[in-house]
């Protein structure tokens, strides 16, 4: 029997995209979902979908995580309902690309918001009780962005280098009582593009990882108590050549390859 059966996981971002993949991936691991995000049509398709074929229970809990006050309501949702995560899948976020002193305040401020402030508070609210418990995962999703300064993805590529670092050092601090992930995709077919204004050049199309084997990775990673992993060939040896050259030259190189 699958260690992860009869267990609760909360997905966020699961409406779309990467969210419905670890969704997919869990539910045949038999384990309970409580799926969230904006969207609830899509989030109900997927419940039958995963009812159907798996028979686990899965909860949908409409929610905007780019609203600070949301982490803590979803919390108390699910403490009504008597439902303790023993799984936390960070996965909601967006990206802005673009010229940085293009993009407007209120939409850099959402995103941050989502991409950082939420996913803190989502890891701190939830796995502070894992830690009381002495059990738990945490799986956070980062990117390759988080590896370099990323010219024309500059606050979005910050902002997941501090996933990256947040996720290890947790790793590192809840080692005995929880596991933390992080795991760092790079392109996808996803609606991300749509919604950051990113466009994949023709000589990025090998780089492509689909969600559900980014999917798959991270919680194979999470499951054998890694720190992080990075999906795909091509990008893992781009993360690795980050080493050979400074943070500047790696800022240009970037730049220039992406205008």
């Amino acid at each position: 029997m699958s260690q992860t059966a009869g267990q609760w996981a909360l997905i966020t971002g699961a409406s779309s995209g990467l969210g419905k993949e670890f969704a997919r991936s869990l539910a045949s691991r038999k384990c309970n979902l409580v799926l969230t995000a904006r969207r609830e049509e899509p989030m109900q398709a997927l419940a039958a979908e995963l009812r159907e074929k798996n028979g686990v229970e899965i909860v949908i809990e409409l929610a905007d995580l780019g609203d600070p006050a949301s982490p803590a309501e979803l919390q108390k949702r699910l403490d009504k309902r008597g439902i303790q995560p023993d799984i936390l899948i960070n996965n909601a976020g967006f990206g802005l690309a673009g010229e940085f002193m293009t993009q407007e305040p209120a939409r850099l401020r959402e995103m941050l918001q989502l991409d950082i402030l939420s996913l803190t508070e989502l890891s701190h609210l939830f796995g502070k009780r894992m830690a009381d418990r002495g059990a738990g995962h945490i799986l956070l999703v980062a990117s390759i962005a988080a590896y370099q300064p990323d010219p024309w993805l500059a606050a979005y590529g910050a902002a997941k280098h501090y996933v990256l670092a947040f996720g290890i050092a947790l790793h590192v601090e809840l080692a005995s009582k929880v596991g933390v992930t992080v795991v760092s995709p790079g392109l996808m077919d996803t609606e991300f593009n749509e919604v950051s204004g990113l466009k994949t050049k023709p000589s990025q199309q090998a780089t492509v990882v689909s969600p559900a084997k980014v999917a798959e990775a991270g919680l194979k990673a999470m499951f054998k108590g890694r720190s992080s992993v990075v999906v795909g060939k091509i990008n893992r040896v781009v993360v690795f050549s980050n080493r050979f050259a400074s943070r500047n030259i790696m800022a240009k190189i970037t730049y220039l390859l992406a205008k």
